[in-house]
């Protein structure tokens, strides 16, 4: 097969055949990216582009996940179009807030079928006064609305996946004489609004009728003597669709693109349904046109498949003013943009460099030469468009020229002069190669407006009410990613490790000591000028998260005097969530969170209680209760623990059930624990205490188990402890022994045996 289309979409459209025309996958072909396009671009096509109709079409858009909510929302979306349309002809008669229900919904389908039963039996005034049936033209409504609502098992069919079968369940067809029906009330029928609406209920009942042949046969003989509404083209998609079945490709795109072109509302559909199977049919379809716009739509959908600089080529040829260049010109930069990211984009920064391995130089040129002869309806857009390519290449002074033309042609849009502003800043850092106080002077008015528009840009919206914030239309994300990587790269050429570290965060940067004391050197030094504030205002950590940090692993190596050191350098007093002193049987961190506490424990008082039990021990105070609590602390500030809160530190950046490889000997260990109850046993003093130190020991050695190759998830997930044995071999006759029975599953029932 010679295609030019998309595999991918010639897979999804094979789902939806037995659907076209009524149902359609909203997205566009590049759905893998998703919501990743807002995050890897900086061209926003919305900016340029202001016609709900072409967004679904944009490159990246996503995929509508939830076919369900989907459907009640594409069912219903002519909706409004049909309410305007009655409330007209009824001369409000009927309020467009009732029409609204009766017709978008079927709460009121119980009372349509009384007045249906009232005007067959010729009795209107049986029925309720809320409707004047006594009115012909609300009458003929009723009548009309009634016999549509009667079609909907069949044109509002949803299909459900079957499992068992692997298909797709089948709408029920509509019956030869339903049809018969609805085309005798259409020929009778001598009112022009009526007779319009009769026809395309006649064409659609057709569509998903027994003989779908009904469907052409009756729209070429009667399509001329209608006018060109959005039924109109509704119908045509739906002949459109036969012809498919039909195999009548080439004919079949040609009526898409003839509905892609004069229908909005319906140029999501008509693109989602346009599919040539070779090249052949593409061919076979320009043929068919009838004037330049038609040619114009059909290379349009060409574009949107297959080649975007192609269709642009064309169409430009076709007419310079075509409306479709302007969004076939942001599919093909956000689809360079796609392959930059993805690719070379993402490494610029790594040799803080910038170079044009990937543009594609068919589009290079042919957008320079658009943008030179300055004759298409958006002159800036190819201008801007030229610039950003031009900095990609490196020709910074020919960059600047093309956003200087752009500015000076552009309308009086805040979101078109920013999003130029964004170009220029890329183009400002990129043609950057050293930093200095001069460089870093004028970058700083720049990068400050970007990140903070970027900030404003991330603010709610709702597309369902248009943008809240007009700003969320621009695309900042990467930008600011991007200059924050290749400044940051650009100071690590430089050997300035923590200036590159203050844009561009390494996960183990303060793993080097020698680094750390660089980085608290310069927070303690104050360094205060206008670049160093901003630098600063983009780091997520300060001198108290760095004596933090430290004191943390002071104390997870048992040096307490030097933890209590650092953290009375900082200035942070949270409370730890639970009694970091409690050794339970059960572990159960949010128990523990929740339980009332006598005293609550910062991180600084519950070293220095650590401290001072261990001052008590070495003068022989309370050795065992000591050790005991000292073994629970350090239980409670491991991974395992009530006081995970403990190693809670933006350096350590260890959150939730997920502990990095660089932390797992730290915040995964008992070792100290350990020896704690290893004390606490040797100085017991009866078996009650003794049955306690063993139990916690257990605790441990299960612990060690679940992080050992000895541990295979549903195969081998519980062995008996060592610590289970001794429990009930040497302290069954204790009452904390019955505690643990009650309270840990395991241990019941290995006692049992």
């Amino acid at each position: 097969m010679n295609t030019i289309f998309s595999p991918l979409y010639l897979k999804t459209s094979a789902v939806i055949i037995s659907i076209v025309a009524i149902f359609s996958i909203s997205g566009g072909g590049d759905y893998e990216d998703g919501y990743w396009e807002k995050q890897n671009s900086t061209f926003s096509p919305e900016v340029f582009v202001n016609d709900k109709s072409c967004e679904p079409l944009f490159f990246s858009n996503p995929v509508i996940y939830g076919y369900e909510n989907y459907w009640v929302s594409y069912s219903n979306r002519f909706v409004g179009y049909q309410v305007d349309d009655w409330n007209t002809y009824l001369n409000n008669e009927i309020s467009k807030e009732e029409l609204q229900t009766i017709i978008g919904s079927d709460s009121l389908n119980n009372v349509l079928s009384k007045i249906d039963t009232a005007i067959k039996n010729d009795k209107p005034n049986s029925t309720s006064k809320r409707y004047n049936l006594d009115n012909v033209k609300v009458k003929e409504f009723f009548k009309f609305i009634n016999l549509a609502k009667s079609l909907e098992s069949s044109t509002n069919f949803y299909p459900e996946w079957d499992y068992k079968t692997e298909t797709y369940s089948q709408s029920p067809k509509v019956k030869s004489t339903e049809l018969k029906n609805i085309e005798k009330l259409y020929t009778e029928t001598k009112d022009v609004f009526l007779k319009e609406k009769y026809w395309f209920l006649n064409l659609k009942a057709s569509f998903y009728s027994e003989n779908q042949n009904n469907t052409i046969s009756f729209f070429n003989a009667t399509a001329a003597l209608v006018s060109k509404s959005i039924n109109y083209y509704r119908a045509l998609s739906y002949v459109a669709g036969v012809n498919y079945k039909q195999k009548k490709y080439a004919l079949s795109n040609y009526q898409y693109a003839v509905v892609f072109e004069n229908c909005p509302s319906l140029r999501n559909e008509s693109t989602f349904n346009f599919r040539p199977q070779e090249t052949k049919d593409f061919n076979e379809s320009l043929k068919m046109v009838k004037n330049d716009n038609e040619k114009a739509a059909l290379w349009a959908l060409f574009g949107y498949y297959a080649d975007p600089v192609e269709a642009i080529s064309k169409i430009y040829e076709i007419d310079p003013k075509n409306k479709h260049l302007a969004y076939l010109l942001t599919r093909a930069v956000n689809a360079e943009e796609h392959n930059f990211n993805k690719t070379e984009y993402r490494k610029y920064s790594s040799n803080a460099t910038v170079h044009d391995s990937k543009l594609d130089e068919r589009l290079y040129k042919l957008v320079n030469d658009i943008a030179s002869k300055k004759n298409t309806l958006t002159p800036y857009m190819w201008h801007i468009v030229t610039g950003y390519f031009e900095t990609i290449k490196g020709n910074y002074s020919k960059a600047t020229t093309c956003f200087n033309d752009a500015k000076n042609c552009a309308p009086e849009s805040s979101l078109v002069q920013k999003q130029i502003k964004l170009f220029e800043i890329f183009n400002q850092v990129s043609k950057t190669k050293v930093m200095n106080t001069s460089t870093e002077n004028e970058l700083l008015p720049s990068l400050t407006w970007l990140y903070e528009l970027d900030k404003k840009s991330h603010e709610y919206y709702d597309e369902s009410i248009e943008f809240r914030n007009e700003d969320a239309k621009l695309r900042t994300s990467f930008l600011v990613v991007w200059t924050k990587s290749y400044i940051s790269k650009l100071y690590k050429k430089q050997k300035n490790e923590v200036m590159a570290e203050l844009f561009s965060r390494e996960s183990n940067f303060y793993a080097s000591e020698e680094r750390l004391k660089k980085m608290q050197k310069y927070f303690i030094e104050n360094k205060n000028t206008p670049w160093d504030k901003f630098a600063q205002s983009l780091y997520s950590v300060t001198l108290d998260d760095i004596y933090e940090y430290k004191g943390i692993l002071y104390a997870y190596k048992n040096q307490i005097d030097k933890a209590i050191a650092e953290f009375k350098k900082c200035n942070k007093a949270d409370n730890l969530y639970g009694n970091p002193f409690n050794g339970k049987i059960m572990d159960c961190i949010q128990c523990d969170h929740f339980a009332k506490q006598k005293t609550k424990y910062t991180k600084l008082a519950f070293l220095e209680k650590i401290k001072e039990i261990q001052n008590n021990i070495a003068n022989g105070v309370d050795v065992h209760s000591g050790n005991i609590l000292l073994g629970n602390a350090f239980y409670n500030m491991s991974y395992y623990g009530n006081a995970r809160f403990f190693y809670d530190n933006p350096i350590i950046d260890q959150y939730g059930n997920y502990i990095d490889e660089e932390y797992d000997g730290i915040l995964m260990s008992n070792t100290f624990a350990e020896n704690y109850y290893q004390k606490a046993l040797s100085t017991a003093q009866n078996d009650e205490e003794k049955a306690k130190a063993t139990y916690l020991l257990t605790k441990i050695e299960r612990n060690k188990f679940y992080l050992s190759d000895a541990f295979k998830p549903y195969e081998v997930d519980y062995i008996i402890f060592d610590g289970y044995k001794k429990l009930k071999q040497n302290y069954s006759n204790t009452k904390y022994y019955q505690e643990v029975i009650r309270e840990c599953g395991y241990f019941s029932r290995y006692a049992e045996y």
